[in-house]
């Protein structure tokens, strides 16, 4: 069954947006995280949601590699499959196979390359990527991108925005978002954006956008696009950095922002204390037997875990640190983005930034 996907753009304070994103018969506040990585390979869907995780990330590209050709209704909603009744946001996964591929695997008409489970030759296309989200159930989707390095040189990421634009279908299943590339130059993203408005779609999503660019960087080229895009549509950024990438991203203008950095977070020993840190690993710890952070709700320090403990688990390489600590951290995370739609819908963002400590 098709679901009817919307989006209302509610409040906005400088360029913070609060909005309402409904799914059939879901409604979702946002800004809000995307949930990937580490975090999605750890905890369950219902887990998740009792942590307030409204959001999770699943890419089409492993799925149809698992599946290999032809139709397979035993993967026909990921909903039912990773018993999650949240938002699903699906990605094509082009980056993981331009990755993969030669330079002569890269075509006009997709990517071929070895799949590196199994040494077949696979040929992944733009429509393919769409077909097999919309399959999958994914309530929104992201068109097919030309991968390049955020720095390439300037022909390959002219080359790269013209391809992408090429590849923006001429039918778009509901909830499809527009990828815009072009790495830090201001006139391809600009030519990106142009030729994606031409095709009204949902929304778009802000691929190229690489974690281990400099935060200042990252920022200014967020704040550049967001500055081009038309405001009805809803603005996705897939890229999972840090904490401060993160909010840092929604005060620029996006809707939706891939985290992942409660997940690293905790497989680093590392308690988010706010946009704080509290590392585990320090040896003062050892024979400390307060909580995390002292009247925090979230189950790890509800259930009493002291910071000696868990200094302990994460010492020993523990996989129960990490899971003690990503409930922590998302906790923690999730009640970070809910400050922060508070401050857009009240006019303060600049205020809570600053009590925030983010430029």
């Amino acid at each position: 069954m098709v679901k009817e996907v919307t989006f209302r753009l509610v409040k906005q304070d400088q360029a913070a947006r609060y909005g309402r994103l409904t799914v059939g018969n879901r409604q979702l506040t946002t800004p809000l995280l995307v949930q990937t990585g580490k975090v999605t390979a750890t905890l369950t869907g219902p887990e998740l949601q009792e942590l307030g995780v409204t959001a999770v990330k699943q890419a089409a590209l492993p799925y149809w590699l698992t599946a290999g050709e032809g139709s397979h209704p035993q993967f026909s909603d990921l909903h039912d499959r990773i018993k999650w009744s949240g938002l699903v946001v699906g990605t094509a996964g082009a980056e993981q196979a331009y990755r993969w591929a030669k330079p002569r695997g890269r075509k006009k008409d997709g990517v071929s390359f070895h799949d590196p489970q199994t040494g077949q030759q696979k040929r992944y296309t733009p429509v393919t990527a769409l077909a097999w989200q919309d399959q999958l159930g994914c309530d929104l989707k992201t068109t097919f991108d030309r991968w390049e390095n955020y720095y390439a040189p300037v022909d390959d990421l002219q080359a790269a925005g013209q391809q992408t634009a090429a590849w923006l279908p001429d039918q778009w299943p509901q909830g499809t978002l527009a990828a815009v590339v072009g790495g830090g130059l201001k006139r391809v993203r600009q030519a990106s954006v142009q030729a994606a408005v031409a095709h009204s779609p949902f929304g778009y999503c802000i691929a190229g956008v690489d974690p281990d660019v400099k935060l200042a960087e990252q920022t200014r080229i967020v704040k550049t696009v967001a500055t081009m895009l038309p405001a009805a549509g809803l603005r996705y950024l897939p890229t999972a950095g840090s904490i401060e990438q993160a909010l840092l991203a929604i005060m620029a203008g996006m809707d939706l922002v891939d985290s992942d950095c409660a997940g690293q977070a905790a497989e680093n020993g590392v308690a988010l204390m706010g946009t704080k840190r509290l590392h585990l690993i320090k040896e003062h710890l050892a024979n400390d037997s307060t909580p995390l952070v002292t009247g925090c709700q979230c189950p790890t320090c509800q259930a009493g875990y002291s910071r000696s403990y868990l200094h302990q688990l994460v010492l020993a390489h523990q996989p129960l640190a990490t899971r003690l600590l990503l409930v922590h951290n998302l906790f923690v995370l999730n009640h970070l983005v809910t400050e922060l739609q508070q401050a857009i819908t009240t006019g303060q963002v600049a205020q809570w930034a600053a009590v925030r400590s983010l430029g």
